[in-house]
């Protein structure tokens, strides 16, 4: 084993403990070798394996409840905006074009909805039924168009009259998507019935 001439080190048996008499390096490696051949076949990756199946899911129910909650936020907002038009019909009965100001009411009131997608329409006179006006005279009812009623102006042909229902309505379109993929088309309607003051 020994090179002739040299002489093999003497240690005492209690000296050096059998464990120890190899090389730390090699041992070092040898472990780190050992514990990478291991992950390679343990259940080290099944995380890594687990998460890449996951969470396209994840992301698909993240994508449609973000797509879910802007076509809610949309209908909140337009609920509110013909709420407050509304209001504005029911006191407009002096105005040249009670129409136009109440339209204009509706975009102030929903500025994160494009009117160019907003569908309104009017029905003024006739009889209500339980908030539904029926036997009027309907105004609007073209997309991206604001409706005019200047015959229900002060001096119009049908003037609006104190007591006369007045019907606001406004529709706007709206979609789902999950990933870019667009799921369906839906559209959002509110309507609300005022007495004229």
């Amino acid at each position: 084993m020994y090179a002739p001439g040299f002489a093999a080190p003497s240690l005492a048996a209690s000296a050096v403990p059998p464990s120890l008499a190899t090389t730390q390096p090699c041992r070092l490696k040898s472990r780190t070798t050992r514990k990478f051949r291991l992950s390679l076949r343990g259940e080290h990756g099944g995380a890594l394996v687990e998460t890449a199946l996951v969470m396209p899911i994840m992301l698909a129910m993240l994508t449609g409840i973000f797509s879910f909650s802007v076509v809610l936020y949309q209908k909140l907002q337009l609920g509110e905006a013909v709420s407050n038009a509304g209001r504005v019909m029911a006191l407009e009965r002096g105005d040249t074009d009670p129409c136009a100001t109440t339209a204009s009411a509706i975009y102030a009131a929903a500025p994160a909805l494009a009117k160019s997608n907003l569908t309104l329409t009017f029905v003024l006179g006739g009889t209500n039924t339980s908030g539904t006006v029926s036997g009027g005279t309907t105004y609007g009812g073209t997309k991206g168009t604001a409706p005019t009623c200047t015959a229900a102006g002060n001096g119009g042909a049908a003037a609006l009259q104190s007591g006369w229902p007045a019907q606001v309505q406004a529709t706007y379109p709206c979609s789902f998507f999950v990933y870019n993929t667009k799921l369906g088309a839906c559209s959002v309607t509110t309507q609300v019935t005022e007495v004229i003051q």
